[in-house]
């Protein structure tokens, strides 16, 4: 036998070399023939192939789903109102209370300008204001003390008056009955019905009448002069009254001036007119502004909103109320509520190109694109203005 031959025998029957009648000693088991380790390699491949295939299919299958319920876009960023607050009127910043990054509420001072000589003013005519004010009070009192005495003095004269004229009346009414009485005598004198001592007796009585009708109206003129003075004493009295309202008028006037000074004390300082954050400080103390100028810009953080542009194709698949899920790359692994509020008028061709998050120029696709605006239920506190986001709108108002 050839030694080749012999090598072949011992390799294909390793046993034949163990005598008959003899255990064969125990040893590792022999490894499986090559056909079997390719066939069980192929089914394993095999089997791995179908599932990836498989979960490559389910993930189209959702995506797909995905995309038909969803309006998915990229272009959106945040919008928000940002204010630069000015001052109203001409001065020197005194002092500037915030800074960028800081947060403020409605009313909060933000900045003040020089105001020391504003405040003088006002000091001064509070101050004078004050002594108007003590002048009216006792001129008040007088005129009242006044114009009281005058009615009473009027009423005093006017009584007085009545009275002469009652006295004046009388005294009259007596001198005439005495003159009539003494005519009377007279007649009756030439028959001798009556003595001469009685004719003297009615001469005199009727005198005597005439001389206090006299004297009563000498009296009731006096007190006719008197009512007269009484008279213009009032008027005078009134006359305070005008005074007073000199005075009151200009008690006005300081008023007036008091709350023009008081506005012009208000332009000097610069307030919140919401709640926001400051974005950037654009003046410091010792800076010269002028009437407008801006001191702060001010990011007005009540009415922030989330601004998307969506091809026009898709325009019929949005509607007001849908929901929708906002996620942000600042903001990885969260997304966050909220619902499309408005829908466009206009595409991008007919906007300007500064108010575009993304101009004409730069976009890939010629498709005009159409604006919405997203309320978040409630938006994440690093939220900011300008920030990209990516929009999943539900479609058809779901």
């Amino acid at each position: 036998m050839s030694p080749s031959r012999a090598r072949l025998i011992s390799t294909e029957t390793p046993d034949a070399a163990v005598p008959a009648g003899v255990d064969a000693a125990p040893g590792p088991e022999a490894p499986a023939p090559a056909p079997q380790r390719a066939a069980r390699r192929r089914l394993f491949l095999a089997i791995a192939g179908a599932l990836c295939l498989a979960a490559a299919l389910a993930t189209v299958a959702v995506w797909w789903h995905y995309q038909s319920t969803h309006v998915v876009t990229r272009n959106a960023l945040v919008r928000s109102h940002l204010s630069e607050l000015g001052v109203r009127g001409e001065g020197v910043i005194a002092q500037v209370f915030v800074s960028a990054g800081d947060h403020v509420r409605q009313g909060q001072l933000l900045a003040v300008l020089e105001n020391a000589h504003l405040i003088a003013q006002r000091a001064q005519i509070e101050a004078q204001l004050k002594t108007l004010e003590q002048r009216i009070a006792v001129d008040e009192a007088a005129f009242g003390i006044a114009m009281e005495n005058a009615r009473v003095s009027l009423l005093r004269a006017e009584s007085e008056y009545r009275q002469m004229q009652a006295e004046a009346e009388a005294a009259r009414i007596q001198a005439e009955d005495s003159r009539a009485f003494h005519a009377a005598r007279q007649a009756l004198q030439s028959d001798g019905a009556v003595s001469a001592e009685i004719i003297r007796d009615a001469a005199a009585k009727a005198a005597m009448s005439a001389s206090l009708a006299t004297a009563a109206n000498a009296a009731m003129a006096g007190s006719f002069s008197d009512l007269e003075t009484a008279r213009l004493a009032q008027e005078e009295a009134a006359l305070r009254e005008g005074e007073l309202l000199v005075l009151k008028a200009q008690r006005e006037e300081l008023l007036a001036e008091l709350q023009r000074i008081a506005a012009d004390v208000e332009s000097t300082r610069v307030t919140a007119p919401a709640d926001g954050a400051v974005v950037r400080r654009l003046a410091q103390p010792g800076m010269a502004v002028k009437t407008g100028m801006p001191l702060l810009s001010l990011w007005l953080t009540e009415d922030t909103w989330i601004e998307a542009w969506i091809p026009e194709e898709q325009l019929g698949d949005l509607q007001p109320g849908s929901t929708v899920s906002v996620s942000f790359p600042a903001l990885p692994h969260a997304d966050f509520p909220g619902r499309l509020e408005r829908v466009g008028l206009a595409t991008d061709f007919e906007m300007p190109v500064d108010y575009l998050p993304q101009t004409r120029e730069t976009r890939m696709r010629p498709t005009p694109q159409i604006g919405v605006q997203i309320r978040l239920e409630a938006a994440p506190e690093l939220m900011r203005p300008g920030m990209s986001a990516v929009v999943d709108i539900r479609r058809g108002g779901a």
